[in-house]
């Protein structure tokens, strides 16, 4: 019987460990590789488990790659981090959601690369895909809507707001994951912050439209 990333509340340490080796090898070997050309002996072989071992837990590469993606999700360090520093500042408080954003997936770039390499074989409408850009995605909505309540942002569609930023920051981190020159993505990076500058400019309501509501 297999288990998830999502289950390790139920494994023992031991369990743990291996899963989390056996993850981290093949994270390794696809974003080196790609996907298909990486076999579960290899994974087993890096990790330091026979084949067997590795089908225990993941009894096919699809879901080896499911697990790739449930480890390399980033939401609910980020939103917790955000709502530490966060000010009520639009200009402060998208550059800090930028930033923690792009910190916590350059930590994880090998899992996203590996499964960048196998698209194909990923649901990209499925829950595990897209369970840390929806999360993502709620608590900035929450966010813009509460500067709103504040007259500290523009009246409009607070969740198209937050939808059309985080795609922006999504397209830069591909960028990033698929560009191993780092002189083209220092020119990526001051083009996020003139974009980021943009939005700040675009989303923030000014003294003059109404005047600021107190806190």
């Amino acid at each position: 019987m297999s288990v998830t990333l999502t289950d390790m509340e139920h494994l023992s340490p031991t369990q743990k460990k291996t899963m989390i080796r056996i993850v981290e090898a093949a994270i390794k070997l696809m974003s080196e590789k790609g996907f298909h050309r990486v076999s579960v002996q290899e994974i087993g072989n890096k990790a330091g488990l026979c084949e067997k071992t590795v089908f225990r837990y993941f009894p096919s590469k699809t879901e080896l790659l499911t697990g790739i993606i449930r480890y390399r999700a980033y939401a609910k360090e980020l939103k917790e981090e955000f709502t530490r520093a966060c000010r009520w500042e639009l200009g402060h408080d998208l550059r800090l959601a930028a930033r923690l954003y792009l910190q916590a997936t350059s930590a994880k770039r090998n899992a996203f690369r590996a499964y960048l390499s196998a698209l194909e074989s990923v649901d990209t409408n499925g829950d595990d895909y897209l369970k840390s850009a929806r999360e993502m995605l709620a608590f900035l909505h929450d966010y813009m809507l509460r500067m709103q309540q504040l007259g500290r942002v523009r009246e409009g569609d607070a969740e198209l707001m937050a939808r059309t930023f985080i795609n922006t920051l999504h397209g830069y981190m591909l960028m990033y994951c698929l560009n191993d020159d780092r002189k083209v993505w220092q020119s990526k990076v001051d083009s996020l912050r003139l974009t980021i500058d943009l939005f700040i400019q675009g989303f923030e309501r000014k003294e003059n439209e109404e005047g600021k509501k107190e806190v």
